[in-house]
């Protein structure tokens, strides 16, 4: 498949929530990619939610490569999956301090099984998003520095989950990273109920406290 035909499988027309997918990653994605020869394709279980609900959205904060192979199984019940990865690729026989091209072959992939999924078009989402976006540990100083944040822009806001009836939010990680807790402490102060799961345990709420980001 080309790069726009996968892209739009991502991101279909009039859905609502794929506005938050961002290009990224997309364009560069028709490219050969061997590593992707090696990656572990099984689609996990979910263990914290069985179904789709009216009311929830999910925040899947993992390693990339699992992030979207959680996402694909979160469409399996009902799920929108939309990727939030906002990191490039360094440039040829360069190294980064983050892997963003082993996430390419998995969007391949994904779109693959998502040609092959229904999900309803007021399916609610399931942002993905990528842990290792925070790796900034430069060994060398010949390391390109492609790590980021989540910042509010990158995902709806507080009105906007509202209005579209959804007041509860799941975030899926290890634990609540310091960018990603300005956007939740911000959702939470519009009373959306923030609840927090490993991935195995019932999710939880949670009360956030307001952290300042670094610059």
């Amino acid at each position: 498949m080309h790069r726009k035909e996968i892209y739009k499988i991502w991101a279909p027309r009039n859905i609502k929530w794929t506005d938050w997918i961002r290009p990224v990653p997309f364009i560069g994605i028709d490219k050969p990619k061997q590593r992707g020869e090696f990656i572990n394709y099984e689609i996990p279980k979910i263990h914290y939610i069985n179904k789709h609900k009216k009311n929830t959205a999910i925040i899947v904060d993992i390693v990339g490569v699992n992030s979207i192979k959680e996402g694909i199984s979160l469409a399996k019940i009902g799920y929108r999956p939309i990727p939030v990865f906002n990191g490039t690729n360094p440039n040829i026989n360069t190294k980064a301090v983050t892997d963003n091209e082993i996430i390419e072959p998995l969007l391949v992939w994904g779109a693959e099984e998502l040609k092959t999924t229904e999900i309803k078009e007021n399916a609610n989402p399931a942002f993905l998003l990528d842990l290792n976006r925070l790796n900034r540990y430069k060994i060398l100083d010949s390391l390109f520095d492609n790590s980021y944040d989540i910042y509010d822009q990158d995902l709806p806001s507080a009105k906007f989950f509202l209005d579209n009836g959804i007041d509860t939010i799941i975030v899926r990680s290890e634990k609540i990273e310091k960018d990603l807790n300005k956007v939740l402490y911000n959702y939470e102060q519009s009373k959306i109920k923030i609840l927090f799961t490993n991935g195995f345990e019932t999710p939880k709420e949670i009360k956030l406290k307001k952290v300042k980001r670094e610059l």
